[in-house]
């Protein structure tokens, strides 16, 4: 009786403070004003983002460089990637390669080189006290590299070896062959590196390429730190006034032929989990319906809560991982959704993920699923930038790919303003399921039907 009392006494209490709790008003939208940035050209072509920032004692560098993957010539694929391993750790005119790793060891201090398909990049960090020391190495790296032989030989042994294990993860390995038979094998977005093009790199190679690519008028510069900007970009422009002068002729990347109707590709692999990659085609860069796209992309494969994720993974329990994105590039862009899953589900997931982008390419969405993905998208952008450095970059970068000026300023509204007219669209326009190129990889003997069912089958040997 006692027990039943208490109980009743809780239950009323509990309802006495749901009714007590304060009504809070609705979110309201969220303000981006970024701040802005003042840019820099010198004389000799090269802009600079530059901002002083005295929360740590430190400064932050980054140098991108109008080069990339897509310019590697004929029967050179790895040349960009290799460049960029040897202007790091190939030494320079005035430091050897033991002599700057020990002296950033000593400083504290970094300096690191990478490359992807449309930009280089070379980027530094260390303390304000050390700025002028470590910057000294830096620019040497790209006015003077020395591309010393040991060190070449030992980074195209470096790069062959990861050639031959590509295929060691067959989750990247369905994504990167995917989107090479999407572009075309010979394409510039879907050529890869081989042991006998890493291998036929030259010496010469690498003074060539620096010759045609590394010029002031080729790089975008973004800083950010405690110095004073005015020092900080007259410390810049000193330091790179030995950039070799004069315009690139960049090669011309020409547009892909893009699949017209469904194929699927299969690599068949005694292997325990599939991967499965559906490659839809997408927007490049500088295309206003990439706002549209984004909020799409959210809502079908944002994260666990997206309608795949809801639908494929936790409804169906078909997936380990299921997602979708988009990427931009000068030239075309893609759509590529992911689906993880065991042999036996392969067939069934990949139908349920085609039916569910044909169901959304038909006007079927839920507008409260809808909102939530443009709030998810503005949130997570918001947040990007969480030091002074990481919007100078940002807006450095715009200017690198030829955005308008309010690219960055504009963003947050012009996802807002994406209705669910524009989403109904954009689903019709981009998921058309019957042109999807699909890339499977594993062991066909488990599948539950065979993937013919989805489409004519091309089977290729792993290399």
């Amino acid at each position: 009786m006692k027990k039943s009392i208490f109980l009743l006494g809780a239950l009323i209490m509990n309802a006495n403070l749901r009714a007590s709790e304060p009504k809070l008003p609705p979110m309201g939208k969220v303000e981006f004003n970024p701040p802005k940035v003042e840019r820099v050209q010198t004389q000799e072509g090269t802009v600079i983002y530059a901002q002083t920032d005295k929360t740590l004692p430190m400064i932050r560098v980054t140098a991108m460089i109008k080069t990339g993957r897509v310019y590697d010539p004929a029967g050179k694929t790895g040349l960009t990637d290799l460049f960029m391993t040897m202007i790091r750790d190939g030494g320079t005119a005035k430091y050897k390669p033991e002599d700057i790793d020990r002296k950033l060891e000593f400083l504290g201090a970094s300096i690191e080189a990478s490359a992807n398909n449309e930009e280089a990049r070379l980027s530094m960090y260390c303390l304000s006290k050390d700025f002028d020391e470590v910057f000294s190495i830096f620019s040497d790296m790209l006015a003077a590299p020395a591309f010393d032989g040991k060190i070449l030989n030992l980074k195209k042994e470096e790069a062959i070896e990861l050639v031959r294990r590509r295929n060691d993860k067959p989750d990247r390995q369905a994504a990167r062959e995917a989107l090479r038979m999407f572009f075309g094998k010979d394409h510039p977005y879907g050529i890869r590196p081989e042991k006998e093009t890493i291998a036929g790199i030259g010496y010469q190679d690498l003074k060539n390429y620096h010759s045609r690519y590394i010029k002031a008028a080729n790089i975008v510069v973004a800083a950010a730190g405690n110095m004073e900007r005015n020092e900080l970009v007259s410390k810049i422009k000193a330091g790179l006034s030995a950039l070799p002068k004069g315009n690139t002729d960049f090669p011309k990347i020409p547009d892909p032929k893009l699949p017209s109707q469904r194929k699927v590709y299969l690599i068949d692999k005694p292997i325990s989990q599939t991967s499965v990659v559906i490659v839809n085609e997408g927007v490049k860069r500088h295309d206003d319906r990439e706002y549209p796209l984004a909020v799409l992309s959210e809502y079908m494969g944002g994260g666990i809560q997206s309608k795949l994720g809801r639908e494929i993974r936790s409804n169906r329990g078909l997936a380990y991982t299921v997602y979708s994105y988009f990427s931009k590039r000068n030239v075309s862009g893609f759509i590529q959704t992911y689906l993880g899953t065991k042999p036996q589900s392969c067939f069934e997931g990949t139908s349920e993920i085609l039916n569910q982008l044909k169901t959304a390419s038909e006007g079927s969405f839920e507008k409260e699923a809808v909102e939530s993905a443009k709030n998810q998208i503005i949130n997570s952008f918001v947040f990007r930038f969480p030091t002074v450095f990481d919007l100078v970059e940002e807006r450095a970068s715009y200017e690198f790919y030829g955005y308008k000026d309010g690219y960055l300023d504009n963003y947050v509204k012009n996802i807002d303003s994406v209705s669910m007219e524009d989403v109904a669209k954009t689903a019709k326009e981009f998921y058309k399921t019957d042109k999807s190129l699909i890339f499977v990889v594993g062991d066909s003997k488990k599948f539950d039907k065979p993937l013919s069912e989805l489409g004519p089958v091309e089977q290729l040997q792993e290399d």
